[in-house]
């Protein structure tokens, strides 16, 4: 029988070579394992967070007093927390009734600046001012530069009082001081306003700049909704308690009629009530308006003589308490005067 060959493969070197790998590898293991374990270098802290300081609200930088309530609130509007604004004549009270007291000269005395209407409002005004001693506060005629219309200040029933205003009614020189119920003479106030506080407060001008043009805006809106809602109305005459539309009457093309003449307190005559009743007939008069700080009995004498009805229309003279809780101001007050004089005149 033939022999086979056969080849004999030496398997050492080869051993040894893989069990050299298995001892590396496990080698490389063991140090990996260890590294995993070992404590780590404690990790340095973090620095807190520095703590955000808020910048306190700037305290008012001026002290401005206003005689009544539409500078009031033109000069806060504008002034916003760089100005501490008050008014003389309380909530409910009109200008034309309410007279200085001591007290008033008290806060008058800190302020720097003092707002009034002009044109005969404020006929205590002189009297105030000139009892401070300080040299401090600054008198602003929020009018000034505006060409005043001219009218009766009452009827022929005058009291003695009136005496050296009848004199100057017969020439129509008493100026009409309502200039604040036409949205675009109220905007000319509020510039004066600006004027003042800018002069007053010069860091802040940019301030009462920016607050000013946001306020010019709402007087321009409110022109703007006037002249769409009381154009081409089939009447254009309103019977009012005393005269304080006549710059609004002007500025849309409307006349007022008045039961008593700039002062609220003007009685009219028999025959001038007669007069009335007949205008209201003549023309066919549907309402009334009556003021909500005027006694409504000549209104409601009218009415009941004539059938007309009686609406509230406000000249913003002085809001009651309530409206003021209510969140009402010049703006919201002269819209709804609007929805008043529309429904009037139509």
């Amino acid at each position: 029988m033939a022999n086979k060959n056969i080849t004999i493969y030496n398997l050492e070197p080869e051993v040894f070579k893989l069990k050299r790998i298995i001892f590396l590898l496990a080698l490389c293991l063991a140090g990996m394992l260890l590294a995993g374990c070992a404590p780590r270098p404690a990790a340095t802290p973090a620095e807190p967070p520095a703590p955000v300081t808020l910048a306190a609200p700037a305290a008012p930088a001026i002290k401005v007093y206003t005689t009544f309530y539409p500078l009031y609130d033109f000069a806060g509007k504008i002034g916003g927390e760089r100005a501490e604004v008050a008014k003389l004549v309380p909530p409910g009270v009109s200008p034309h009734d309410w007279e200085p007291d001591p007290g008033t000269l008290s806060g008058l005395k800190a302020a720097d600046l003092l707002l009034y209407n002009g044109l005969g409002l404020e006929p205590w005004l002189d009297k105030v001012v000139g009892a401070l001693e300080t040299t401090k506060l600054i008198p602003v005629n929020t009018t000034e530069g505006i060409e005043p219309l001219r009218g009766v200040p009452c009827g022929p029933a005058c009291t003695p009082d009136e005496e050296e205003k009848k004199k100057k009614e017969a020439a129509g020189e008493l100026p009409d001081p309502h200039v604040w119920l036409d949205p675009l003479l109220a905007l000319k106030q509020a510039e004066r306003i600006l004027e003042s506080f800018v002069a007053a407060d010069p860091d802040s001008e940019q301030y009462y700049r920016a607050n000013f043009a946001v306020l010019k805006g709402q007087f321009e809106q409110l022109d703007a909704e006037y002249r769409e809602a009381l154009q081409g109305k089939a009447r254009d005459k309103f019977i009012v308690t005393h005269l304080s539309f006549a710059y609004l009457a002007e500025r849309y093309g409307l006349k007022q009629v008045g039961i008593a003449g700039l002062s609220p307190q003007a009685e009219p005559t028999a025959r001038e009530l007669a007069e009335l009743v007949e205008l209201i007939r003549a023309y066919g008069i549907r309402y009334i308006f009556q003021e909500p700080l005027v006694s409504p009995r000549l209104a409601q004498m009218l009415a009941a003589e004539t059938g007309a009805g009686i609406l509230e229309i406000n000249p913003l003279e002085g809001l009651l308490p309530e409206e003021i809780s209510a969140g009402k101001d010049y703006f919201s007050v002269m819209r709804e005067n609007l929805v008043q004089l529309y429904r009037a005149l139509e």
